[in-house]
C-alpha cells in the first residue's frame, strides 16, 4: 500500500503524539521497586539511573547507582507493560481523616546481573555477528567410520566386535595394493605402464568386479525383455513337470479364490488366466518367494515353523531355501528355549530380493511391476527398492490415472533392455 507524503506526516506526528503522551504518563506515575537477589542496606542514599526512553509497548529500564562491583549491577525491568491490562497503583492514606488517594504506579523487579560489558546490558542496538561460512566443520567419511569402530571396540558386543575385525581385515588400502600388485598372478594390476608409477586402482582387480554382481541374476544380453532374464533361469524342466498340475489348477480361479490359495496380492495384480505350464509354474515360485519374503519383514528371520507351514507346494520351498539358505543362521534367543528362528545375512537377503524382482518384471504384462504393491509386500527401503529395480535394468515410469487405479501405485518399474554395465548413477523417472 502506497501512502502520500501528506499521510506519512500525519502518521509520525500521530506516532510522535502518542510517544510525548506516554512519556508524560511515565513521568507522573510512581515506581515501586522490587528487590529479587538481595535487600538494599541504606534506602535513603539509594540512587536509580534510568537508560533507555519510555514508549507505549516498552518501558525505560532503570540501575541502581553504587560501587559495588565493576561487573555487578542492579537491573531492574518494567513487570508489565500497560498494553497488557496490568495497572498498577500505589494508595495514600490519611490516619486522620481515612481518605486514600491514588496515584499511577510502575512496577520493576530488580535482579542482580554480571557482564563484562556493563555499557551492553543497557544497549539496544543488537550487534550483528559476522558468521563465517567458508570454514569447513563437517566429520569425514573415514574419520566417522573410524569413531564408530572404537564405539564397537569399547562398548559393542563380542559379535560386532568379531564382524568389525573381519571387516578391517578385508580392507583393501593402498598398502594392500601395493603388496598385490609384487606378486605374480594373472590380473590387470600387473599390466606395465610407461612411467612405471601408476597407482593400481580397484576398478582394475578382477576380485572386485566379480564382487559387484554378485547380488543380481546374471541378465541375457537380447533385444526381447522376456528373454533378459528368462524362466530357466529359476525353475528347471522337471520342478516344472512336478508342479504343472497345481499350476494349471490355480491359474483357472478367480482372484478371490487365488488370495484364499496363498498368492499375495501383489502377484494378483500382474497375473492373467496363463495357459502355458512354464509361466504358471514361474507364478507359484514367486508367490512362494513373496510369501516367505513377507514372513520375514525387515529382520531377515522367520520362525522355522512358519517356513514348513507355507501354502505353496513343497518343493517350490526346498528350492527357495537351497538357493537362499544355504549360509543362514540358526537362533533359539538368549536362553536357548525358545523358538528357532531362520535368520538371513545382508548379501543373501538382497539376492532374494534382487532375484525376486527379476521374476516379477519377466512375469509381469509389458514386464511393467507396480513399486508399492511390492514396496509393502517385502517391507523393504522404497530408495533402496529403486535402486535394486534400476540395476536389474528396469526403468522407472508414472504411470496414467488408468494404471495407476489398476495397479494400485502411481508409479512402476518396467524393463525394456538388458542392464548397461557402463550405466553409473540413477536413472530419471520418464512420464508415460
Amino acid at each position: 500500500m502506497w501512502l502520500s507524503s501528506e499521510e506519512l506526516s500525519a502518521k509520525k506526528t500521530a506516532c510522535h503524539v502518542r510517544n510525548v503522551e506516554s512519556n508524560k504518563e511515565f513521568a507522573d506515575s510512581d515506581i515501586v521497586a522490587s528487590f529479587v537477589h538481595n535487600r538494599p542496606k541504606d534506602l535513603k542514599n539509594l540512587t536509580f539511573e534510568r537508560h533507555g526512553k519510555g514508549g507505549r509497548k516498552k518501558a525505560p529500564i532503570f540501575s541502581v547507582k553504587g560501587d559495588i562491583s565493576e561487573h555487578v549491577v542492579e537491573v531492574g525491568a518494567d513487570v508489565n507493560c500497560l498494553d497488557e491490562g496490568f495497572d498498577f497503583a500505589v494508595a495514600l492514606v490519611d490516619k486522620r481523616t481515612g481518605e486514600a488517594t491514588y496515584r499511577p504506579a510502575r512496577f520493576y523487579s530488580f535482579e542482580s546481573k554480571f557482564s563484562e560489558d556493563i555499557e551492553k546490558i543497557f544497549s539496544d542496538k543488537k550487534e550483528s555477528s559476522s558468521e563465517e561460512y567458508k570454514n569447513d566443520f563437517s566429520i569425514g567419511a573415514e574419520k566417522w567410520a573410524e569413531k564408530r569402530r572404537q564405539l564397537t571396540s569399547n562398548f559393542g558386543s563380542s559379535k560386532k566386535i568379531k564382524m568389525d575385525e573381519a571387516a578391517q581385515r578385508r580392507t583393501i588400502n593402498q598398502e594392500t595394493l601395493d603388496e598385490m600388485r609384487k606378486t605374480a598372478f594373472a590380473s590387470n594390476s600387473n599390466v606395465k605402464t610407461e612411467d612405471g608409477a601408476a597407482d593400481v586402482k580397484l576398478e582394475n582387480i578382477t576380485m572386485m568386479n566379480k564382487a559387484e554382481s554378485s547380488i543380481l541374476p546374471p541378465a541375457v544380453q537380447t533385444e526381447l525383455s522376456r528373454d533378459i532374464y528368462p524362466i530357466s533361469l529359476f525353475l528347471e524342466d522337471i520342478e516344472i513337470d512336478a508342479i504343472e498340475s497345481i499350476a494349471t489348477e490355480l491359474m483357472e480361479k478367480k482372484k478371490k479364490e487365488k488370495l484364499e490359495a496363498g498368492i499375495p496380492e501383489c502377484v494378483t495384480l500382474i497375473m492373467y488366466n496363463e495357459k502355458t505350464k512354464q509361466r504358471a509354474a514361474a507364478y507359484l515360485l514367486l508367490s512362494t518367494m513373496i510369501e516367505i519374503l513377507t514372513k520375514m519383514g525387515k529382520q531377515r528371520q522367520l520362525l522355522r515353523k512358519d517356513l514348513s507351514e507355507l501354502k505353496m507346494p513343497d518343493i517350490l520351498r526346498q528350492k527357495v531355501q537351497a538357493q537362499f539358505f544355504n549360509d543362514s543362521t540358526n537362533e533359539k534367543g538368549y536362553t536357548g528355549r525358545g523358538a528357532e528362528r531362520i535368520r538371513l545375512n545382508v548379501t543373501d537377503y538382497d539376492r532374494f530380493i534382487a532375484h525376486t524382482l527379476a521374476l516379477a518384471l519377466t512375469l509381469a504384462p509389458e514386464h511393467k511391476v507396480p513399486i508399492t504393491p511390492f514396496q509393502q509386500a517385502l517391507s523393504y527401503q522404497p530408495s533402496k527398492l529403486e535402486k535394486m529395480f534400476q540395476a536389474l535394468g528396469a526403468d522407472l515410469i508414472r504411470l496414467d490415472v488408468a494404471s495407476a487405479q489398476t495397479l494400485r501405485s502411481l508409479r512402476a518399474a518396467i524393463l525394456l533392455k538388458p542392464p548397461s554395465l557402463e550405466q553409473k548413477g540413477p536413472r530419471k523417472i520418464i512420464r508415460r
